[in-house]
């Protein structure tokens, strides 16, 4: 029932999230089409496997697959690294070393062929030599137009050798890549790292989760330092208007990625974005702080069993609720793969609790209407006069008390007593009301939830030292201490909190 209320109250912010999120997605969309398009536009295609103006390597335990044409580069297939295709070389040497394997037939225009591996087609070069070591093994024709053959002994030709008349080639022109070919660099290449690479690059994923983390605690510490108040404030906040505060706050985070995304991609307002960037991960930082604080207290309730909690120190109660969640983030974050983008996903959805949290605060969202906020102060002033007012009309009914005894005097001599009483009432009455708290033991109102230092001292400067105390007063005087709406005092329920504490029920 709680949790229908809850929808039905903020279903209006909830349509504005799910708006935002389409509209996200649309615009990621949009600017990943529009960045691919002058590719395809008109341009011719160039495959994959074409290399322009760079060397080629293949090194051990790499494999390529297809055939690669390189223009302006030499090509290297070191031992252990295979092609599995033809491969067509312009301008360039090839090297195909021992126990390296091209599965297709070999062209080279302008260069030389050094083969030591083996060639399961034919080799067919012009404008170069070519030399086969002793281990090298081609299964096709060779065929050489003014170039030398060397073959040293126990390389083997399973085909024809041919050598053709000695013809004076012009070089090899420097190709000039076509304008949609000028990103095809370089071929990419599956690689195999080795397993120290594998572990040095776990260690270091390691290492920036823990950094990650120790910013997030560095924050929290000093902002309970410098900010406490704000802290608290914030987090009763969040902990009263849950459903409102996320809302705002994911709507906050997937427009801010939106617009630092589409700045990023116009690379003439990269700047910008690097500042928005910037001012967007503080922000969230803030509210992580915030988030931590809640999860801290409520850990702290769930230990200890009770609704009081078990009073771990302040700044330790903040760290936990931080380290809870954000542990479980890093480490999917250092799996990597999909998990990496689960952990990104939920460490917006988390921080999106406590930013929501800073703008209901700073904005005034959820608050009530200025016809309605403007009117409720107007009782509360004389309800606080009343209270003052009832200490002072205390001690004059006593001391009129002893009027009726005397049946003659009735009208006039009782008045002069009354008002001389009433103000002897009232110079007594402040001294009386220290003495009797004075005695008392101060008691740690942070025990109650929804109290923090800054509150607690608020309440003890107005002269509450107690869990009794607190809990005689009226919601009104409370929320008139702590700066509270009453209708939030009622909802935290203080003053049942209090006089659970002041019987000993914990």
């Amino acid at each position: 029932m709680r949790y229908t209320m809850l929808l039905k109250q903020n279903r209006t912010w909830l349509v504005m999230v799910a708006l935002v999120t389409t509209l996200s997605s649309l615009l990621a969309f949009v600017s990943s089409s529009q960045a691919a398009a002058p590719q395809a536009a008109g341009l011719p295609i160039v495959a994959q496997n074409h290399v322009i103006n760079d060397d080629l390597t293949v090194r051990s335990g790499q494999t390529i697959d297809g055939d690669v044409v390189v223009y302006n580069g030499d090509v290297r297939v070191e031992r252990g690294g295979a092609i599995h295709g033809n491969l067509v070389v312009y301008g360039g040497d090839i090297e195909v070393k021992r126990d390296g394997v091209v599965q297709g037939s070999i062209t080279s225009i302008g260069g030389d062929v050094e083969i030591d591996g083996r060639v399961d087609g034919s080799i067919a070069a012009t404008g170069g030599n070519v030399k086969l070591g002793g281990e090298a093994v081609v299964t096709g024709d060779i065929s050489v137009v003014s170039g030398e053959v060397q073959q040293d002994r126990g390389a083997v030709v399973e085909g024809s050798l041919l050598r053709g008349p000695a013809i004076n080639l012009p070089a090899v022109p420097a190709f000039v890549p076509l304008p949609g070919a000028a990103n095809v660099q370089g071929m990419p290449v599956q690689s195999q790292p080795t397993p120290a690479e594998l572990f040095l690059a776990l260690v270091g994923r390691v290492l920036r989760g823990l950094l990650v983390l120790g910013v997030a605690v560095l924050t929290a510490w000093l902002l309970l330092k410098w900010r406490p108040a704000l802290v608290e404030e914030t987090r009763s906040l969040l902990a009263e208007r849950t459903a409102l505060a996320f809302a705002v706050g994911l709507i906050f985070n997937l427009f801010g990625l939106a617009v630092i995304g589409l700045l990023w991609i116009t690379v003439c307002f990269r700047p910008p974005a690097v500042l928005l960037g910037l001012l967007f991960v503080a922000i969230n930082l803030v509210g992580t702080v915030v988030v931590g604080d809640e999860i801290g207290r409520r850990i702290d309730v769930r230990v200890a069993g009770s609704r009081s909690g078990g009073h771990w120190p302040q700044p330790w109660r903040t760290v936990i609720g931080i380290m809870a969640p954000a542990s479980i983030l890093v480490f999917l974050w250092i799996l990597g793969s999909c998990f990496g983008f689960f952990a990104f996903l939920g460490a917006l959805i988390l921080t999106a609790f406590g930013v929501g949290a800073m703008l209901v605060k700073f904005l005034k969202l959820g608050e009530p209407t200025p016809s309605v906020s403007a009117a409720a102060p107007a009782p509360s002033e004389p309800a606080e006069e009343a209270a003052e007012s009832r200490a002072a009309i205390v001690p004059v009914e006593a001391t009129i008390q002893p009027a009726p005894e005397s049946p003659t005097t009735i009208v006039l001599p009782a008045a002069p007593p009354t008002t001389d009483a009433a103000d002897a009432g009232a110079e007594e009455a402040p001294p009386i009301a220290p003495t009797s708290a004075a005695p008392a033991e101060a008691d740690d109102f942070t025990r109650i939830i929804g109290i923090g230092p800054v509150f607690d001292q608020r309440l003890k400067a107005a002269g509450v030292r107690t869990f009794a105390e607190l809990a005689a007063y009226t919601p009104g005087e409370i929320a008139a201490v702590i700066g509270w709406p009453q209708t939030r005092v009622e909802r935290a329920e203080i003053i049942e909190q209090a006089r659970q504490l002041a019987q000993g029920v914990s």
